[in-house]
């Protein structure tokens, strides 16, 4: 197959990925993460209706989201930025549109008892919805250009805020006050949160986010409850009910 020079950046990073690495929660052979690879790769180079739809079914019907049970793998976080690569520049609008319709099932779905959290180059055991969530944030200005479906899914990111601790000083009443920089839209206060600090992790003890308070940048004033002893600078914190997510 001659593949268009446009489209070698897509497979390039397609094959990038140790698929063969990544857990397959059921070990069923229809959830093998090399097929979810198999999969982005027709899509991407997909140029009939039938052809792309069937790709797309491959990747909702099971290894990226199975679509019938609501579960989400952890082959759909590597998957992520390859799909937004075909938001960006997917050879036809229907790809574009089945690549966001995808991301919003990823983010719809919960994970499997034991695979509900991925490792990444910020920090380890992130819940996947927020993994998955700030990787489609990052792409911001791409599903803002895709119009209204992209600024759907950008919405649908959301519940799934991060706050990266960059100060905070102890209170009389035993909770604190953080400087932090937002990731997200702001979100209702109060609100349970986990805590992963830069040397241990995640924390054994949430918090209670009791007031927050954003500038358009993202700086954020927090008021913290039920602190742990350290909460030191590059604390981050992710919200509670996402930890919790399991099919």
């Amino acid at each position: 197959m001659n593949i268009p020079r446009d489209e070698e950046p897509t497979l390039d990073a397609i094959d990038a990925v140790d698929w063969s690495a990544l857990p397959n929660p059921t070990g069923d052979h229809w959830d093998d993460p090399r097929g979810v690879a198999d999969a982005l790769r027709r899509l991407a180079v997909s140029t009939t209706a039938n052809e792309t739809g069937d790709a797309a079914a491959s990747l909702a019907g099971r290894g990226f989201v199975w679509g019938h049970a609501a579960m989400v793998f952890p082959a759909a976080h590597a998957a992520t930025p390859i799909l937004l690569d075909l938001v960006a520049s997917g050879r036809r609008p229907r790809i574009k549109d089945v690549a966001v319709g995808l991301l919003s099932d990823a983010l719809g779905c919960d994970p499997q008892a034991g695979h509900s959290r991925v490792d990444t180059d910020y920090g380890a055991g992130i819940p996947l919805c927020c993994a998955i969530a700030q990787r489609i944030r990052d792409r911001r200005d791409v599903l803002l250009a895709h119009g209204r479906g992209g600024k759907r899914l950008l919405g649908e990111t959301e519940p799934h805020w991060r706050l990266t601790v960059e100060e905070a000083e102890c209170r009389p009443d035993g909770g604190r006050t953080a400087l932090a920089l937002l990731d997200g839209a702001p979100f209702a206060t109060p609100a349970e949160a986990e805590v992963h600090t830069p040397e241990g992790g995640l924390s054994d003890a949430n918090v209670w986010v009791d007031a927050l308070t954003v500038d358009t940048s993202g700086a954020a004033a927090v008021q913290l409850r039920a602190t742990p002893a350290e909460l030191p600078p590059g604390s981050v914190l992710y919200p509670a009910e996402c930890g919790l997510r399991e099919h």
